[in-house]
């Protein structure tokens, strides 16, 4: 199977971070790719570590036409099965041809960008649902979860150094990852910090509203325990030296962060936002409370770092359920099975 892919991208995010992960397991499955993105020599580098072949472009550039008539002349002489647009941005650009063209849903979603395609992927039913409503086929819009990092099997990285962090080693430590932008729920979490006297907080990620965020956690009186670490791919080191993992996104469809978290050995607690409230049992597997009540979370946090059996109960059952559901391997065959169900045969693409 001969797949393209295409993508702007921002320096780091999730849908980027799911394109390097898809690229990684199609090429183990000996798929012939080619990745054609944005100028990022960071990222290029790693998908061309895999073993695919990338092609940077300055994009957008300043006359749309062009564009369109790169990303297609690539596309044609490489004859591709399927062709994944993952950012909507690019989606337009792609010409109809001898492939399927597979759009990606993204978080917020853009009907008219996407109209073109021949069908969907979406990585939470909520978002499949968004699609099917307004107006395409349920048959052509296909879910399946965002792949994890943690992998089983694999040899943890080691921790990180909490010294490093400024964090004292006998301090209870809170770990987040979720990106920075006002009004998602960091703001909960901060004040829930700040009702626990000598708690450290963690935050990974990265985002438009980071000052304005570190500024909040001055004014709440916490930023001395406080570290903004930036955006991470791996939360293993971090869940490693950390006492509890706390997920206080306001509005968020996916369970995706959550399933990492349990990857990597973490104890959750979380917002009752719709896609953890889904994956989250509580007090079977992690622990829930009401969105936007930093008192409950505080509560939870104090709770969950003081009781080790109970943090471990919660961690291991979490754990249960990723390798039952989550695992790398099991989420890269549902891909795999989707690509082969919906590819083209391979012919040459009409010249424009």
């Amino acid at each position: 199977m001969k797949v393209f892919h295409l993508m702007s991208g921002a320096p780091y995010g999730g849908v980027e971070q799911q394109a390097e992960r898809l690229v990684a397991v199609l090429q183990q499955n000996n798929d012939e790719q080619r990745v054609m993105l944005a100028d990022n020599p960071a990222r290029a580098e790693r998908f061309a570590a895999t073993g695919a072949i990338t092609i940077e472009m300055q994009f957008p550039s300043r006359f749309a036409f062009l564009d369109r008539r790169r990303i297609n002349g690539v596309i044609r002489r490489f004859e591709p099965n399927i062709v994944i647009s993952w950012t909507p941005d690019v989606a337009p650009l792609v010409e109809k041809g001898n492939f399927v063209h597979l759009g990606r849903i993204g978080s917020s979603y853009d009907g008219g960008a996407i109209a073109k395609c021949d069908h969907l992927l979406a990585p939470t039913q909520a978002r499949a649902d968004i699609a099917v409503n307004g107006g395409w086929s349920p048959s052509r819009v296909h879910v399946v979860p965002n792949l994890p990092f943690a992998r089983t099997g694999k040899t943890p990285a080691p921790p990180v150094s909490r010294k490093v962090l400024y964090t004292p080693p006998t301090a209870r430590l809170v770990l987040t990852s979720l990106r920075l932008v006002k009004g998602a729920g960091l703001e909960t979490l901060l004040d829930a910090v700040a009702r626990l006297s000598g708690y450290y907080l963690w935050i990974a990620g990265d985002g438009p509203d980071r000052a304005y965020l570190e500024a909040q956690a001055y004014e709440k009186g916490v930023k001395p325990r406080v570290r903004f670490l930036g955006w991470q791919d791996d939360l293993a080191p971090y869940v490693a030296v950390s006492d509890a993992f706390v997920y206080p996104v306001r509005q968020d469809d996916g369970q995706d962060v959550i399933a990492e978290a349990w990857g990597a050995g973490a104890a959750v607690i979380s917002a009752d936002s719709l896609g953890p409230g889904l994956l989250v049992k509580n007090g079977e597997n992690g622990v829930l409370v009401p969105v936007d009540d930093p008192i409950s979370m505080a509560e939870a946090i104090k709770r969950l770092c003081q009781d080790k059996d109970l943090a471990k109960k919660l961690s291991d059952a979490g754990r249960a359920v990723f390798d039952e559901s989550y695992t790398d391997g099991k989420i890269a065959q549902r891909y795999i099975e989707l690509l082969k169900a919906v590819a083209a045969p391979a012919e040459p693409m009409a010249a424009s």
